[in-house]
This record gives structure tokens, C-alpha cells and sequence, in this order.
């Protein structure tokens, strides 16, 4: 049971923390805006919620289980997206962003790790990628017309601030979750 419940506090603070931390780049750049589900700006509190709690999972349970909370979340996100916009767009949408998140948080655990409090800034580069290449195979596979350059200015950097302000909330949880183990398996004075 204690195992269990330490599990759960490690999930919930991560992704708590990692979707603060995109909600609030969201809210400084697109205001209230971000809380309304039917708006675009609704990206930052959807997929800050799933990124953090599929960086939560790799973080506890490791890469498998990472992997099936990611498809679950994509599956959730693919439900709820296509009743206000296009299954097309809502597949793509959701799958093309949190799938790649469980190789970014392989990245963030494993091979980051020695880039220490600079970790964010890949995830925030990855995700501005990522939101890009999505506007481009969305909109070649909806338009014949070209995609004015603003437009994927725009996504760029939705995505970049999603992926920083989601990077360092699931930094700071980590940081915690570290902090608050040394503390109990430190000597006591």
C-alpha cells in the first residue's frame, strides 16, 4: 500500500506541476483564452495535461507503461477532440503529439540528464517541431492552397511554449521528488 500510494504522489506532482507550467506560458501569451475547450488556445491546458502525465508515467513506471498511457491519452484527447473539429485533424492532433512524448521523456530521463536544468528547452524545441510538421501534413492533406508562413509561426511557437512551460513544471516535480527522498533516506541528526 505504501508502495502504491508513493507512486500516485510521485504521478499527481509531476503531472500537476508539468501543467502549470504550460498553462501558464499559455495564459501570459493567449490570456483566459487558454480554458475555453472549443478555442485553439485550449492546446495549452490539453496538452500540457497529457504530456506531463505521460512524463509522469515513463518517470514512475517506466517506458512500456509510458507507452499505453500515451495511446490511452491520445485515445481520450481523439474522443474529445472530434466533437468540435474534424476526426482528421483531431487523429493527427492528438496521436502526433503525446506518441512522440514517450521518446522525449526517454530523452529528458536518460540521455538529458546531464544537461541538468536545460532539459525544458529540448522538449520546448521538440514540441514547436512537432506542432509544425503537424500544420503542414494537416493542411497539404486538407488544402491545396499554400499555408502562409504566419501560420506556422504561430503553431512554432505554441508548441515551443507548451513544451517549455510543460518541461520545466515536469522538471520542478522531479526536482521535488528527488528532494523530498534524500530528506528520508538522509541520517537524522
Amino acid at each position: 500500500m505504501k508502495t502504491m500510494f508513493g507512486q500516485l504522489w510521485k504521478l499527481a506532482l509531476i503531472t500537476l506541476t508539468g501543467t502549470l507550467g504550460s498553462i501558464t506560458f499559455g495564459l501570459m501569451l493567449h490570456g483566459s483564452d487558454v480554458f475555453n475547450y472549443s478555442g485553439i488556445n485550449f492546446a495549452f491546458v490539453a496538452f500540457g495535461i497529457s504530456g506531463a502525465f505521460i512524463f509522469s508515467f515513463y518517470h514512475v513506471y517506466g517506458l512500456s507503461n509510458s507507452m499505453n498511457a500515451a495511446l490511452a491519452t491520445s485515445v481520450v484527447q481523439f474522443i474529445i477532440a472530434s466533437n468540435w473539429m474534424p476526426m482528421l485533424n483531431a487523429g493527427f492532433w492528438s496521436f502526433g503529439v503525446n506518441l512522440p512524448v514517450v521518446w522525449l521523456a526517454f530523452l529528458f530521463e536518460r540521455k538529458l540528464a546531464v544537461f541538468h536544468w536545460a532539459k525544458f528547452l529540448v522538449v520546448g524545441i521538440v514540441y514547436g517541431a512537432v506542432f509544425v510538421l503537424l500544420t503542414l501534413i494537416v493542411g497539404m492533406l486538407q488544402q491545396s492552397m499554400l499555408i502562409p508562413s504566419m501560420v506556422f509561426r504561430d503553431n512554432f511557437i505554441d508548441g515551443l511554449l507548451i513544451g517549455l512551460g510543460m518541461g520545466l513544471g515536469v522538471q520542478a516535480g522531479e526536482a521535488n521528488i528527488h528532494s523530498i527522498a534524500e530528506k528520508s533516506t538522509s541520517p537524522k541528526k
